[in-house]
């Protein structure tokens, strides 16, 4: 799956990026229950603007002779563009609350949480093909994930106008992490660099991460796409950093010895539904 081609945009979601730089579980799910962040409803689009190095040209008497490259100076964005409004889904994003009652809900634009947004964890992924012509499997489907492992989202409001859907839009401030998304602190050795703002992953289905809290008892977690997944579905496994071993059982894993209580337990996987 080294040679992919992708298309479009199928689904996204948004998380509050915890201290240990994975997925920080909000609400009060049940031990064993996952929680996999906010689908945004209605998402059009998707966008990574990688910024430019800085390029330095030294000249001779009458020509250049060196180019020199150096770090960018300024840091990745993107933007997240949406259809539908999703008042749980901006409250997350903008670090605001719906408020009102059952008949009528408010929210608040450029409060003053401006600039002092919570960070997020936003993942996105769209359909592609095997597209190495020498692979057994080229023309096979695949799926593409963009993850941004640290980022800060500003709200664009949708405009109201004659003839067009209104879109609301986020701008994202991509910043470095020096771990992945189960909290793993990436190395020259083994990554090649040892921090990175946004990662891309390559599946054979849909791709998925949820998050579990451990009570030191429960041993069984049901996974929130258990039921899609497929014979040979990948599924990696982190209790608090570390590798863990694990039976499933028709999406439900279950660990020999229950996860310490607060352990946060990572599951990342794909699914077909």
């Amino acid at each position: 799956m080294k040679t992919t081609t992708g298309i479009g945009l199928r689904q996204v979601r948004v998380a509050l990026r915890d201290t240990d730089g994975t997925v920080k579980i909000s609400g009060s799910p049940a031990v064993g229950t996952a929680y996999s962040g906010i689908q945004i409803s209605g998402a059009l689009a998707l966008s990574v603007a990688v910024p430019d190095p800085q390029r330095v040209v030294a000249r001779g008497d009458d020509r250049p002779y060196h180019t020199f490259q150096l770090p960018p100076t300024e840091n990745p964005t993107g933007e997240l563009r949406v259809s539908k409004t999703n008042l749980d889904a901006i409250a997350l994003l903008t670090s605001t609350e719906e408020f009102g009652s059952a008949a009528v809900r408010r929210m608040g634009f450029a409060t003053d949480k401006q600039g002092d947004e919570e960070t997020l964890f936003v993942w996105g992924c769209r359909e592609a093909i095997d597209s190495d012509e020498d692979s057994s499997t080229f023309g096979d489907r695949r799926w593409q994930t963009y993850m941004f492992l640290s980022c800060k989202a500003a709200i664009r409001p949708a405009t109201m106008e004659d003839a067009a859907v209104g879109e609301f839009s986020y701008t994202l401030a991509a910043n470095p992490s020096t771990v992945d998304e189960f909290g793993v602190t990436f190395t020259t050795a083994t990554n090649g660099f040892t921090k990175a703002p946004i990662l891309m992953v390559v599946t054979k289905y849909k791709f998925m991460i949820d998050a579990f809290e451990g009570d030191g008892l429960e041993t069984d977690f049901t996974l929130s796409k258990g039921a899609s997944l497929q014979t040979d579905s990948f599924i990696q496994v982190y209790i608090d950093g570390v590798v863990a071993a694990y039976t499933n059982t028709a999406g439900v894993l279950t660990f020999g010895s229950a996860p310490a209580d607060g352990a946060k337990i990572i599951v990342e996987y794909d699914y077909l539904d």
